[in-house]
């Protein structure tokens, strides 16, 4: 897998609302699209969402592809390589564990504005998010339900080590019964760093499968690797 597609996964992951409890609210597949500062061109992600189970995937040229699928019932996570046919199986980090990774980033000021806007059908409220890191427009909708997340503890590097705490207006929305439709968020120039738009919405009943390693994928154990280099 190539560095950028990682690069972007892991800001992707960063930028979500971890409100996993309502996540039975919404059954079906979201299509986003993301473009990152620094990227020449949009990625696509498919978001998949059933009972307590998310998977997220991101497109990559070429047909590379990266995926997660994550378990709140067991808070696990569950990172594919398609191009290895390989899975790793690694924890999901608590949510104070996420605090403790926090940098000391001041207090978010979000702001409900009273503009709205159809997007794909869905009614959608702006909100202002304000904080040393920038400002971000989102563009939530209550009709969703929550957004289970691509969980920020799934942030946590998969080789081991201190998870990313999630960025200061993320924090203000956990929680909360929103489902982003667009997320802009501009750096301290006012430069555009991050956007995400949701281009389709389709609600559908989906196999337990979609959440599970195909069975032609081989486990990676990690902990026995490193045990074969000790010997």
């Amino acid at each position: 897998m190539k560095t950028p597609l990682r690069s972007l996964f892991l800001l992707v992951t960063a930028l979500v609302l971890p409100a996993v409890v309502h996540a039975a609210a919404f059954e079906g597949k979201v299509r986003m699209k993301i473009t990152a500062a620094g990227s020449k061109s949009a990625q696509e992600m498919t978001y998949s969402s059933k009972a307590g189970l998310l998977r997220t995937e991101i497109d990559g040229k070429g047909g590379e592809s990266f995926a997660m699928i994550m378990n709140h019932a067991k808070r696990e996570m569950i990172i594919l390589m398609p191009e290895q046919k390989m899975y790793m199986v690694r924890p999901m980090p608590a949510m104070n564990e996420l605090a403790g990774a926090d940098d000391g980033a001041d207090d978010v000021k979000l702001e409900k504005t009273s503009e709205t806007e159809k997007i794909l059908g869905y009614t959608a409220t702006k909100y202002i998010a304000t904080s040393k890191e920038g400002v971000t427009d989102m563009w939530l909708t209550e009709e969703l339900g929550s957004f289970m997340g691509l969980d920020a503890s799934a942030n946590a590097n998969p080789m081991g080590g201190r998870p990313k705490a999630p960025a200061a207006w993320e924090k203000a929305l956990m929680g909360k019964e929103f489902f982003p439709l667009r997320i802009v968020s501009r750096g301290k120039r006012n430069k555009e760093e991050f956007r995400l738009d949701v281009v389709s919405i389709n609600k559908q009943s989906l196999p337990d499968s979609e959440f599970a390693p195909p069975a032609s994928f081989k486990k990676f154990d990690m902990g026995a690797m490193m045990q074969g280099f000790g010997g």
